[in-house]
């Protein structure tokens, strides 16, 4: 996927158009650079400051208050997420932003109409159900194990029980999606790619020819379906951001009771597969560490969760109050001994 061609060859008055409908009514141009508020952390853009750049030479946006220098695919990204809209890669990101340039990588790609976008405020959630894909599309990768994931305590035999494979054409590490019942509902790639990495995200769904190969993350679970049985002996679940924590989990003595949200968020519909599946007696969150500053509101977020559910089922989280991890380590990043530690110390919510 060459995302960098369609950064750099982005339209400036398709990014000035586009910016427009997504709020930024005001906006100068500087000659080299155009201004616009700040609308990619603030939700409103009248009270937004002047502050966010695009640089006409470098096509890259810096927001010089808060975001930093991005692409417009991690511009779009902060766009959504500052606003809690739940957004699909393909249509509300690739598809906008490919509407924008003057690549274009082929024929069969959606138009999008990115005029619906800031309708996504008032719209009612519409009903979504996971996808079912043929899982021979697998074969078109290979089997590998990425010496980098070795590294990081994931071994051979997790990877070939999570079927991990990748993929030479893309450099990406390809992470297949299962639901419940065993189905390959999406297939997600680790990019290798430094570029790619800090332009545009390390995890993105996989397309091959023209079908993408995505899912709605909030709708499924990580792991489960591998995990499901152990989760049901134990009566435990624990639940991480990202899939190389449940592939690391694996190395642990005893059994592996991981799943992975895909995302920082914890939802009701998640909630309900685990019940209905596994019936857990304790759900313990086990979201990646916060930047410095921001641990009360890391807290806050993570007790808030727990809060929410906990008439449910016993519900948990680890937080790093001792300071054994890295900044945005998971709590599994560190190995075993480190990761018992901070369950012995987790806050239980009653």
């Amino acid at each position: 996927m060459d995302y960098q061609s369609i950064v750099d060859n982005l339209k400036v008055s398709s990014v000035i158009d586009l910016m427009t409908k997504l709020g930024a009514d005001r906006w100068r141009d500087e000659g080299g650079h155009i201004i616009f508020p700040t609308i990619c952390h603030n939700t409103d853009a009248s009270d937004a400051s002047m502050k966010l750049y695009f640089y006409k030479n470098t096509k890259l946006f810096n927001c010089y208050t808060e975001c930093g220098i991005m692409s417009i695919f991690k511009f779009m990204k902060h766009y959504y997420e500052s606003r809690g809209i739940e957004y699909d890669w393909v249509s509300d990101i690739y598809n906008v932003i490919l509407d924008c340039s003057n690549f274009k990588p082929g024929e069969g790609f959606d138009t999008p109409k990115y005029e619906s976008l800031r309708d996504k405020y008032g719209r009612a959630k519409q009903e979504k159900e996971l996808p079912e894909y043929n899982s021979g599309a697998l074969d078109t990768f290979i089997k590998y194990y990425p010496p980098e994931w070795l590294r990081e305590g994931i071994s051979k035999a997790a990877m070939d029980k999570f079927d991990i494979r990748y993929s030479i054409s893309q450099n990406k590490i390809i992470i297949p999606h299962y639901d419940i019942c065993g189905r390959l509902v999406g297939i997600r790639g680790r990019a290798l790619n430094e570029w790619e990495i800090e332009n545009v995200g390390k995890y993105m769904p996989v397309r091959i020819e023209q079908t993408w190969y995505k899912h709605p993350l909030s709708m499924n679970l990580y792991g489960l379906y591998e995990n499901q049985e152990n989760i049901k002996k134990t009566g435990v679940c624990y639940v991480f951001e990202s899939e190389k924590s449940v592939m690391q989990c694996e190395g642990f003595s005893g059994p592996n009771c991981a799943v992975a949200v895909c995302g920082s968020q914890f939802n009701k519909y998640q909630l309900n597969i685990l019940l209905k599946t596994c019936r857990p007696n304790e759900i313990v969150l086990c979201f990646d560490s916060e930047e410095v500053g921001e641990e009360t509101k890391y807290f806050d977020k993570l007790w808030a969760i727990c809060q929410k559910y906990k008439n449910y089922t016993n519900f948990s989280f680890v937080y790093d109050r001792l300071r054994l991890l890295n900044l945005k380590d998971s709590p599994s990043d560190r190995g075993e001994e480190i990761f018992r530690k901070l369950l012995e110390k987790r806050t239980r919510v009653r």
